[in-house]
């Protein structure tokens, strides 16, 4: 009886299992569908960012209204902080309390005082684990779809650690390297508004 109800277990394990991986695998378009409609949401996490000089360590909120952002960078403890927010139009860069800096877009911020060359409006499409339609892409998929990496303006950019928000697969952790820099984001927090 005891054999019997094992074999059972296993059975049903096994064809749950098979279940389960057949409803994860997405063709990529299938996929890249439902990452386009989400256009409204938020991202909280960790942030560390490497370059030739130093290393930073932050804790980032991340709102997104279609191509309106706000990012916000504190440091551990809160001390130190950096204030992103524009769109396509402008962009608004604050550090440390001080008072904005305007620019026509956040990548002239970035590299005027930061010292940063970073495509910032292709963000918005890797943090939800997609290429940006802004220029070509070089992709590597996963068994069940799912982007793994990606090589985009000279970046390279791998995901992993998905989970399921909105009806959907998104990363929880995205390294990206180029340029002499290196950035990894672990995301703790996904809320999606639409």
């Amino acid at each position: 009886m005891k054999t019997s109800l094992l074999m059972l277990v296993l059975i049903m394990g096994t064809s749950l299992q098979g279940c389960s991986i057949f409803n994860l695998q997405q063709d990529s378009s299938a996929l890249k569908i439902q990452l386009d409609k989400i256009q409204s949401w938020q991202v909280r996490g960790k942030l560390s960012i490497v370059d030739k000089q130093q290393a930073v360590t932050g804790y980032l909120t991340w709102s997104q209204e279609y191509d309106e952002y706000d990012l916000f960078l504190s440091g551990p403890f809160g001390q130190g902080s950096s204030h992103l927010i524009g769109n396509s139009q402008y962009a608004s860069l604050s550090v440390g309390g001080k008072d904005a800096v305007l620019a026509d877009t956040a990548e002239q911020l970035m590299q005027q005082h930061l010292g940063w060359q970073f495509p910032v409006l292709d963000l918005r499409y890797w943090v939800k684990g997609q290429a940006s339609p802004n220029s070509a892409a070089t992709e590597v998929r996963n068994s069940i779809g799912l982007l793994e990496s990606l090589q985009q303006h000279g970046w390279q950019v791998h995901f992993s650690r998905y989970q399921y928000r909105g009806n959907t697969w998104l990363p929880g952790r995205i390294k990206i390297s180029g340029h002499q820099l290196k950035f990894t984001f672990v995301i703790k927090e996904w809320t999606i508004r639409g």
